[in-house]
């Protein structure tokens, strides 16, 4: 997992990621915890959150054409730059008025969509293909690791010196990752310079007409629809039906979480042995039939060793997956790709989280768990049989 930091570039880059996140996490807790704080009201968080949504999948597509035009770093560090700005104003005016505690939330959302396609777009180019696989493990390790590390002290430090210091703490992360992002060599946009509307529609169009990544964004994105139902009814399941209330869903949390960071010693491994297009697949299935074992075997016991297994797979098909898109992307395109990939995946979770919330009152948990795990599975399955990501492709554009 380690090798792609012996690339001096990708370290800035992977340092200032992590700088960020952690930054984001203790964000995101005080956020909340002010929205609901003020006004004691939930509809302001709701709204707040999906303010967040808007801006993450629908503004982030728009502004792809920028990350594929300009340069990647200077537009990384202008993002970092804006959010810390903006992230100094809540304490200084905009925590007790929530309108604008809205706005700044959706401006958020909107740079950090912008951020993370820059980012995204710019591993191939500072890492060589065979230390793909490796960046993105270690991309998804600073993610994971801000959420193991960093939600529950967020929390801690919010309760005991208020919302108004995690915020300081907040803009200075950004502030420090701009800095280490100016160590970053330039990495200049490839698109040409058609109407910028015609250009957000020939990165949305390359999802569905590029038969690589319209098997691999498509396959992902179906999954997710069924698959995320699991992060919504985690807390149901814990408590209605293993009975372990919320100390066992902590823990059933933290055992997911450790599944993935086990998944990012083992990824790159599999993938030298295996094709990425098989280890995506595969694991994905894997994922599935784990997920309909919840429902089928309702025990504290299996269930940590489930969510174990989840953490685990989650990680050995998203870093294939996330390599697959990035080579088979045109680099002239790579940015807005990048930018509908993630707008794509967030509107599949977002379906799962309503398709949970329809079903389990008149389903049952346990139901809605197995058929959920069946669904993906059967995605995977169909895909397969269909002849899977089509590897010559994906070959070709690497």
């Amino acid at each position: 997992m380690w090798q792609a930091l012996a690339h001096r570039e990708f370290r800035w880059l992977f340092a200032a990621n992590l700088i960020s996140l952690v930054g984001s996490k203790i964000h995101r807790i005080a956020l909340l915890f002010v929205a609901y704080q003020e006004t004691q009201n939930a509809v302001w968080v709701s709204l707040i959150l999906g303010a967040q949504f808007v801006a993450s999948a629908f503004v982030g597509p728009l502004l792809g054409p920028l990350v594929d035009r300009h340069d990647r770093r200077t537009l990384m560090i202008l993002a970092d730059l804006l959010r810390g700005v903006l992230v100094a104003c809540i304490p200084l005016f905009a925590m007790y008025f929530m309108p604008l505690l809205m706005l700044i939330a959706f401006a958020m959302a909107a740079l950090e969509a912008l951020h993370h396609s820059a980012s995204q777009s710019s591993v191939p180019e500072l890492v060589p293909t065979s230390a793909l696989d490796s960046a993105n493990g270690l991309v998804t390790f600073a993610a994971r690791f801000a959420d193991v590390a960093f939600v529950a002290l967020a929390g801690m430090l919010v309760a005991n010196v208020g919302p108004a210091p995690a915020f300081w703490i907040d803009a200075t992360t950004y502030l420090v990752s701009a800095a280490l992002l100016g160590f970053l060599p330039p990495l200049r946009g490839k698109a040409g310079k058609e109407g910028y509307f015609a250009a957000v529609a020939a990165g949305l169009r390359a999802l569905w007409q590029n038969p690589v990544l319209a098997r691999t964004v498509g396959t992902l994105a179906l999954a997710a629809a069924f698959g995320s139902v699991e992060a919504t009814l985690g807390i149901v399941y814990a408590v209605k039906a293993l009975g372990v209330g919320v100390q066992g869903f902590g823990l059933l949390e933290a055992l997911t979480a450790a599944g993935a960071l086990l998944g990012l010693f083992g990824v790159a491994p599999l993938i030298r042995r295996f094709s990425r297009e098989s280890l995506f697949l595969a694991a994905l299935g894997l994922f599935g039939l784990f997920l309909a074992s919840l429902g089928l075997f309702p025990h504290p016991l299996w269930a940590g060793v489930a969510m174990l297994m989840f953490g685990l797979l989650n990680t050995l098909f998203i870093v294939p997956a996330r390599s697959i898109i990035q080579l088979a992307a045109p680099p002239g395109l790579r940015g807005r790709v990048m930018a509908g990939f993630s707008a794509t995946m967030q509107s599949a979770v977002l379906m799962g989280t309503l398709l949970a919330g329809l079903l389990e009152p008149r389903l049952g948990v346990l139901a809605v768990l197995y058929w959920s795990g069946v669904a993906v599975f059967s995605v995977v399955v169909v895909v397969y049989l269909r002849g899977g990501i089509p590897r010559r492709m994906a070959e070709e554009a690497r």
